[in-house]
């Protein structure tokens, strides 16, 4: 497992240095990657396609075959896109989410579809997996302080549209759970009901493939 990355995005303090995470953040994330298999799985065919690729390019939309994966994940998968203006348009939005979410996203910008107050932060993390060219993994709370809330992980993968061509597309999906009973809410987040926020290299995905 690699060390702790650091994240920066508008909002992360009051410095706007970033969010440093540390080693037990990071063996949180490994374990809840590691049993939700179909999480799993999707970060892993993307692996596996880009260590395919020649020079390891990105795998492009098309390489992402649906009916390569389990049918299990797909009503939770969601497909987004960077626009000019860098604004962040739904592609696609999986049945469950419409259902979990109360709208249909599809054709929508993600700054439509949360919070004023989460868009920043949000977003950033979107655009830092895009430039950056890895998967990122994030993990916190839907709801906010004091209200009704359900946590949430939320996986975004890379994706080009042309064969060695930058990503200009994230596909992902994200699993939303009930807390436990007695719970506190929004424990151990930030005020954007943030937990966790990591980009997962070469080295953390070859300890969940386990080689």
């Amino acid at each position: 497992m690699s060390n702790a990355l650091l994240l920066t995005y508008p909002g992360s303090n009051e410095t706007g240095v970033g969010m440093l995470l540390d080693e037990s953040a990071a063996q949180i994330d490994h374990a809840i990657l590691t049993a939700d298999r179909g999480m799993r799985t999707l970060l892993l065919f993307w692996w596996h396609l880009k260590r395919g690729n020649p020079g390891t390019a990105l795998p492009t939309r098309t390489q992402m075959d649906p009916c390569a994966l389990p049918r299990s994940i797909l009503p939770v998968m969601f497909i987004y896109e960077r626009l000019g203006d860098g604004r962040l348009r739904c592609r696609l939005s999986g049945t469950r989410l419409r259902d979990l979410f109360g709208q249909d996203g599809t054709g929508l910008c993600l700054d439509q579809l949360i919070i004023p107050a989460a868009v920043p932060g949000r977003s950033a993390l979107f655009h830092q997996c895009l430039d950056s060219g890895l998967p990122l993994f994030y993990r916190g709370f839907l709801g906010p302080a004091g209200r009704s809330w359900r946590g949430f992980n939320r996986l975004l993968l890379p994706v080009s549209v042309k064969p060695g061509a930058a990503a200009t597309q994230i596909m992902g999906m994200v699993r939303v759970f009930d807390p436990p009973p007695g719970a506190p809410a929004l424990d151990g987040a930030d005020s954007d009901g943030l937990l966790s926020a990591r980009l997962l290299d070469d080295a953390t995905c070859a300890s969940l493939a386990g080689t």
